[in-house]
């Protein structure tokens, strides 16, 4: 159900921030690629982008921060869906600025998470528990709000 309640010791700290710098350096890096990407891999090779290199890259860097968190925090679900939608209400879909504001709002949302966890009972509520009463309701709204501008 995920917990930071274990994560506290500083070889888990000094690994998670290896891997964080490791898995995070080359995606900000590739932010203008990711852009010029999301108009379509026609359009990205012809602005000379090596589409493949870019994507195995991207799926690299995802894939071990992705791990590395699970292995030492467990499974939290809803904020890898809900956090960079929200990230794009507020900053558009430019990832020059989108990639750096959905780092920085999914850790924010992650310490208030579990400070609530923390705190709303005499036990630890699982993380997990308070980001699906969270994510959920926003999930189903961004889904009738896209719902509603195809329909347009």
């Amino acid at each position: 159900m995920g917990s930071f309640a274990k994560t506290g010791a500083w070889n888990n700290v000094l690994v998670l921030f290896i891997c964080f710098l490791i898995g995070v350096i080359p995606l900000l890096a590739l932010r203008w690629k990711i852009n010029v990407m999301a108009f379509g891999e026609e359009e990205a090779k012809a602005l000379g982008v090596n589409t493949k290199r870019v994507r195995l890259t991207i799926i690299l860097c995802a894939t071990l921060l992705t791990a590395t968190t699970v292995a030492l925090c467990g499974i939290i679900g809803w904020v890898g869906l809900v956090i960079p939608h929200i990230g794009r209400f507020l900053v558009g879909a430019n990832y020059q600025v989108l990639l750096p504001c959905s780092i920085l709002a999914g850790a924010t949302f992650m310490v208030i998470v579990d400070t609530l966890a923390r705190t709303l009972s005499s036990g630890e509520i699982p993380i997990s528990i308070i980001t699906a009463i969270i994510g959920a309701p926003v999930f189903i709204y961004l889904i009738f709000k896209g719902k509603r501008s195809w329909s347009e």
